[in-house]
């Protein structure tokens, strides 16, 4: 070998060990921002009684030691999944940006679609915005996504981690990533059968969680009775107008209401304002000037759905539904994640999602416990063929609801 070709070989390896000091000091600097962000902000000063600078010994040479961005990310949500708390997670920076832009009411460029690992290994689709790409596309709730672009979907660089809670259980969720893809084409596999496969291209559409709200207004009739049903994805800004909306207009001359409050939450205030719909109107401006509420918008039975991933604000929903006797909860157990959620930059451009705050509500601490429903079901995500057990279930106690209170007001029982 010449000394030119050895020189070259050698400043090849001089390079590539450059850049993985590089690395591993980009990966320290990572590290150390989570782990002094947690000391210094977390909630609970006591850290859940976690011996966090024991955690840093365990875990800042492992992740020094990693291979690749995936294993750094998963070594530190290990970590902060010792905490066993809700909103302590690392979201990538598209999906926080995302997350803003549907509490904010921006509309922008989305798939609408929910995926949840429900079996080991095997990607579903948990839920879908109404009138967006999936149903656009034919993909229905329980439909397994096979692959995505030609690729294994958990292996697609299309998908993109939904920056759920580590410290708490459950099955992965995930997004499509509309940012970096305009057209996504799916292998579904509606039924176990393993040949019962095709491809469905999805579009993305510039839309939010409010234009799905206002999209999955309907009315539905079973054995007589009128049942109006709506869907809010998120407490976010603009979804009570178009709850509010809902219930003057097209839902009026309806004998029950289905409000579908499944899925993640959003700003505790927008809950007040909700239950304001139901409650009376007005809010303290007008009670200050001796005018006390206006009547509820809606006063007719109420059922609200709700699943183990109806979180944080829908939970504080939930609970005031419940306590107040406003309404029946129907489906799951609420996810028992109650905390106030604060957001810090990290260096590699993700953002730490820390529990900031307690969140208690009439002294009651919903973290870790949620809220019960009124009438327990089991929701089938796996094959489901579009069939919703907990929204079928959700119409049958609204149809009770009117029979039971037809039959007091005719003295017919």
């Amino acid at each position: 070998m010449s000394r030119a070709w050895s020189r070259f070989g050698l400043l090849i390896a001089l390079t590539s060990l450059g850049g993985a000091a590089a690395a591993a000091e980009e990966d320290a600097a990572l590290f150390d921002a989570v782990w002094e962000t947690v000391a210094e902000s977390f909630y609970d000063p006591a850290l859940h009684g976690v011996d966090w600078p024991e955690m840093r010994r365990i875990y800042r040479p492992l992740v020094l030691e990693a291979e690749g961005d995936d294993q750094v990310r998963a070594l530190l949500l290990e970590m902060l999944a010792e905490l066993r708390a809700s909103h302590t997670t690392i979201l990538d920076e598209s999906v926080h940006r995302a997350m803003m832009r549907e509490l904010l009411d921006r509309p922008g460029p989305t798939f609408g679609t929910v995926l949840e690992e429900t079996l080991p290994g095997r990607l579903f689709v948990r839920a879908a915005y109404e009138g967006g790409p999936a149903p656009a596309a034919g993909v229905v709730l329980g439909d397994r996504v096979v692959a995505i672009d030609g690729v294994p979907a958990l292996e697609s660089p299309a998908l993109v981690d939904a920056g759920y809670d580590p410290g708490l259980p459950g099955p992965r969720l995930f997004f499509l990533d509309a940012a970096g893809h305009d057209v996504l084409r799916l292998t579904i596999q509606p039924t176990p059968d393993a040949d019962d496969r095709r491809d469905v291209v999805l579009r993305s559409e510039r839309m939010n969680a409010v234009d799905a709200a206002r999209r999955s207004v309907r009315v539905v009739e079973r054995d007589g009775v009128r049942i109006g049903t709506l869907h809010l994805w998120f407490c976010s800004r603009g979804v009570t107008d178009v709850l509010r909306e809902a219930v003057r207009g097209p839902l009026a001359d309806c004998d029950a209401l289905v409000l579908d409050v499944r899925g993640r939450g959003g700003f505790a205030d927008v809950v007040g304002e909700i239950l304001d719909v139901f409650r009376g109107e007005g809010g303290i401006v007008r009670r200050l000037r001796g005018r006390g509420r206006r009547a509820p918008a809606w006063d007719k039975p109420l059922v609200v759905l709700t699943d183990d991933r109806s979180r944080s604000a829908k939970e504080l929903f939930a609970y005031r539904v419940r306590a107040s006797g406003l309404g029946r909860l129907v489906g799951q157990r609420t996810e028992g994640a109650v905390l106030g959620a604060m957001f810090h930059p990290l260096p590699d451009g993700s953002v730490l999602e820390l529990a900031g705050l307690a969140v208690p509500i009439d002294g009651v601490v919903l973290e870790g416990e949620g809220v019960e429903p009124h009438h327990e079901v089991d929701f089938v995500v796996p094959y489901a063929g579009g069939v919703d057990t907990i929204f079928e279930k959700g119409c049958d106690v609204a149809v009770e609801l009117v029979t039971g209170e037809t039959r007091r007001a005719t003295g017919s029982f």
